[in-house]
């Protein structure tokens, strides 16, 4: 049978604070439903110890909002169907790429995908678009997912909230409940102990899938870009100098290196502030020479920034920097110099 808790084992604050720490979001609004007919609202007010509490025990359903500012402490893929294959594939695919996540067997039909990250919070527009990518490979790009938003702003205040786990009142149906992510579908016979082995995801994890997947997730997210963004599929890639000084790094040259970066990252159809964010991922790898520094992120931004202010073309084959990396087989490099 499964326990909510022990209760010589972890105490009522305990709960609260470990519960808090992993389902965080927003602290002054909150959502909830109805038992009766399923409706959802908003309730805007402070999350307190009693809205928790009040879960946890089965009186009043909480769900929270996981965007805060542009990061998040979770990432949640909604699985709506009977079926529980499709959620434990994402799960596997996850585990692929070193990701740890979850089966919560959801309030109705369906699924929930938890992901963990630190208390800080990551990126939630790297976390949604790894998310995404991951549904593409597994062949199920329309999952919903949480945060449906890349940040909060003056027109989306909260984001959307998603229904916390744990509500006590469908516990005993075994509903609302982290359960084993294999055919066996059984719940943790104690949801606390469990939930106090949870491992969060670090964001180096996050970076690593983008860099070293980089072309793939560009094609993944060609919806995700700009209206007024067209992309020409025969440009599509990276030129391998290019990927190379973005696996490798570079010692010298740091900032030419970096806009010509940006200059390619445009050109197959990035976004300016996902360059932003593959450059500095990129800046800890360069091992300047000479007793130089690396470069800072406020050089990255402003080199991306007037990389995108304008339509530039050339690889920057000229470039020193960019010539070291130059392999004598590329079709870019022949095609210049032959109109020497």
């Amino acid at each position: 049978m499964m326990k909510m808790v022990d209760e010589k084992r972890l105490s009522d604050y305990k709960k609260n604070k470990l519960f808090l720490s992993l389902f965080k979001g927003l602290k002054n609004v909150y959502g909830t439903y109805s038992t009766k007919s399923g409706k959802h609202w908003q309730i805007k007010g402070m999350v307190i110890e009693k809205i928790i509490y009040n879960h946890l025990i089965g009186k009043q359903p909480y769900g929270f909002y996981p965007l805060i500012n542009d990061k998040t402490s979770v990432g949640i893929a909604d699985f709506d169907d009977h079926n529980p294959l499709p959620a434990i594939a994402f799960i596997k695919r996850a585990a692929h790429y070193g990701l740890n996540a979850y089966l919560e067997k959801s309030k109705s039909k369906g699924y929930h995908v938890w992901l963990f990250f630190s208390e800080e919070g990551v990126s939630a527009r790297k976390l949604r678009i790894v998310m995404k990518y991951i549904l593409d490979e597994i062949e199920l790009p329309n999952t919903e997912i949480f945060p449906k938003q890349d940040s909060i702003n003056q027109n989306n205040s909260y984001g959307n909230f998603i229904n916390a786990p744990l509500f006590g009142k469908l516990v005993p149906e075994g509903k609302t409940v982290f359960i084993h992510a294999d055919n066996s579908l059984k719940p943790y016979p104690d949801q606390w102990e469990f939930i106090e082995t949870i491992v969060r995801n670090s964001e180096d994890i996050l970076d690593s899938i983008i860099d070293n997947n980089i072309t793939d997730v560009i094609k993944k997210n060609r919806n995700t870009l700009p209206k007024n963004t067209t992309i020409n599929s025969s440009q599509y890639g990276l030129p391998l100098c290019i990927k190379n000084i973005l696996c490798q790094g570079v010692s010298f040259d740091q900032r030419v290196a970096c806009f010509r970066i940006a200059v390619n990252l445009k050109r197959v159809g990035l976004p300016e502030e996902f360059s932003v964010e593959v450059l500095n991922n990129w800046r800890v790898k360069n091992k300047p020479i000479n007793n130089k520094r690396i470069i800072t992120q406020r050089e990255i931004k402003n080199q991306v920034g007037w990389a995108y202010k304008k339509n530039y073309n050339g690889i920057g084959c000229e470039e020193p920097i960019i010539n070291s990396f130059c392999n004598s087989k590329c079709k870019l490099r022949q095609k210049n110099n032959n109109m020497r």
